[in-house]
């Protein structure tokens, strides 16, 4: 149960029901995306006008990929922290672990934007991977809470639904999608490499 409830959420002009429908609309967004860029690299496939639309995406978005991970990270980080120092709801062990996967996020791929180091991909998706399985799980349970094992222990519950916008968006959601989304750019990123790459090779 959150510590002290919703009410004492309160920051100057905004509260905590208009910061979470915020959250839920930038989720929402990076859905779309993480779905989108599913979408067209499975059709590009089977359509070469596709595919010249997804090397042409991929090349515009691959050379921020990395600063637009760590602002994602980074956001994701800000918002935990509003809902357990300001909004005063207590962080379950589950989000706990979550948040321990996506902080460093925020620092170390901004560190490797600056260096233009893609080579941080290999040691970012053990931590999105790990993050995004912890953060389906505890939907899971959030959606069954007759599965819930005692796992939490007795402080905070992980089936507990802080929040729950739009019939569907909780903090785990959240937390998904926004691995999800690190983990397309961080895709992008390798994709535009390799084509660069490949054409390199071409070319000599």
């Amino acid at each position: 149960m959150p510590s002290r409830g919703a009410d004492c959420g309160r920051m100057p002009f905004m509260s905590v029901e208009t910061v979470s429908i915020f959250f839920a609309l930038l989720t929402l967004a990076a859905l779309a995306g993480v779905v989108g860029v599913v979408a067209v690299m499975a059709a590009a496939r089977w359509s070469p006008a596709i595919a010249r639309f997804r090397d042409a995406a991929v090349d515009l978005v691959a050379p921020t990929a990395l600063w637009l991970g760590s602002f994602i990270a980074a956001v994701s980080m800000v918002g935990s922290l509003y809902y357990s120092e300001v909004a005063e709801f207590a962080a379950c062990d589950l989000c706990w672990y979550q948040r321990i996967a996506m902080y460093p996020l925020a620092i170390i791929l901004a560190i490797a934007a600056y260096r233009k180091d893609l080579g941080i991909r290999l040691y970012s998706y053990p931590l999105v991977v790990i993050g995004a399985a912890l953060a389906a799980y505890q939907y899971v349970l959030q959606l069954n809470p007759s599965l819930e094992s005692g796992f939490c222990g007795v402080d905070a519950s992980c089936t507990e639904r802080y929040i729950w916008q739009f019939g569907f968006i909780s903090f785990p959601f959240m937390s998904l999608v926004g691995f999800a989304m690190i983990f397309t750019l961080l895709y992008m990123a390798g994709w535009a490499n390799r084509n660069r790459g490949s054409s390199g090779d071409q070319e000599s």
